[in-house]
């Protein structure tokens, strides 16, 4: 059983798809197979967010552009570079590897490997070298709107004493990023409409704890949250089970999470979400068509559709026609530079 256990945290998870090579075989002169790895970032594949949505995007491109995929699965910070050093190993074309803690690894990699590609899933590095890209996405374009759709529902639950709350993971400033442009849209709604939304909010520190995740939940909901916004991986998922014991309200993050967890989706008044299968879809598809731009830093954001906010869902007879209005004139005004999102601080 430890031998079993050792080998989940630190071999190979692999997935069996269709082996043909990205370039189409003849019988006379058959293509080598373009071999694909995947890192996959903390708290694992079944996160109901951010990595399982990358590997979504990972497996529909490895279909339709008919790879020889492989995904490594990462339990500690330690794995990232078990896991990029292993496809290095085995001669793998290309390595995508994603987030702040498999930074380091990933430049050193591909530093040390100028002939195989890497692509850096949200995370930004100045001058990336030339076989590396970095994929970036501006949350605060879409956690800005966020904030102004929290502080007003808040307004309506609790109109005497309103309060709009967060939970990041680890404060670094990917995570930042988050919260400042959400209390950045908080304030927003104050000024718009000359009330006292109050924005209060903690960092878990972690992305893998549920427990932590529903304890600081419960923390805000005591000084009077009416909704959280929750940006911490599996730590969020923790925040959104004790908003719906609580019942109270909340906002997911990265995907629809309204679809990814059914189960809080009745407390979800929308998610703050990247485009991430998209994202990596497309950017495989670009490698495998001779399109793959190393050395660059592509900011996916609401002008290119990369980041966005989620439906209403069950909330949709709800949100009256003035709040969506605003939100369309916000979201204008953040594309236009009109308004500033807070971020960078």
């Amino acid at each position: 059983m430890i031998k079993k256990k050792q080998l989940s945290l630190y071999l190979i998870l692999m997935i069996t798809l269709t082996t043909v090579s990205c370039t189409k075989d003849t019988e006379s002169d058959p293509q080598p197979l373009v071999k694909v790895g995947l890192v996959g970032g903390l708290g694992g594949y079944n996160d109901a967010g951010f990595n399982q949505n990358i590997l979504q995007g990972f497996q529909r491109a490895a279909i339709d552009y008919q790879l020889s995929p492989k995904i490594y699965e990462c339990t500690s910070a330690a794995d990232f570079l078990t896991g990029i050093s292993f496809f290095v190993q085995e001669d793998y074309d290309l390595i995508i590897t994603s987030g702040y803690d498999a930074a380091e690894a990933t430049l050193e990699a591909a530093n040390a490997n100028p002939s195989i590609s890497f692509i850096l899933i949200d995370y930004q590095m100045d001058n990336p070298p030339a076989n590396l890209q970095c994929i970036v996405f501006d949350v605060d374009q879409s956690s800005f709107p966020c904030g102004f759709l929290a502080a007003w529902w808040a307004d309506i639950q609790a109109p005497e004493n309103p309060v709009a709350g967060f939970v990041g993971g680890p404060e670094i400033p990917e995570i930042r990023q988050f919260s400042i442009s959400y209390l950045a849209g908080i304030n927003y709604y104050n000024a718009f409409y000359t009330r006292q939304v109050n924005g209060i909010g903690c960092y878990a520190g972690t992305f893998t704890d549920t427990l932590v995740g529903a304890r600081l939940a419960d923390s805000l909901i005591q000084q009077g949250a009416s909704v959280i916004f929750a940006f911490a991986g599996k730590t969020g998922n923790g925040v959104l089970h004790k908003v719906k014991e609580s019942g109270k309200w909340a906002i997911g993050v990265d995907v629809d999470q309204y679809l990814s967890i059914p189960e809080v989706g009745p407390y979800l008044l929308t998610s703050c979400m990247k485009e991430l299968d998209a994202i990596v879809y497309t950017a495989i598809g670009k490698y495998c068509t001779q399109s793959f731009t190393g050395g660059t830093v592509s900011h996916c954001n609401l002008s290119n559709n990369g980041v966005g906010m989620a439906p209403f869902h069950d909330y949709e007879a709800m949100i009256p026609d003035s709040i969506r209005t605003a939100l369309t004139s916000i979201k204008a005004g953040i594309i236009t530079g009109s308004i500033n999102t807070g971020w960078p601080e």
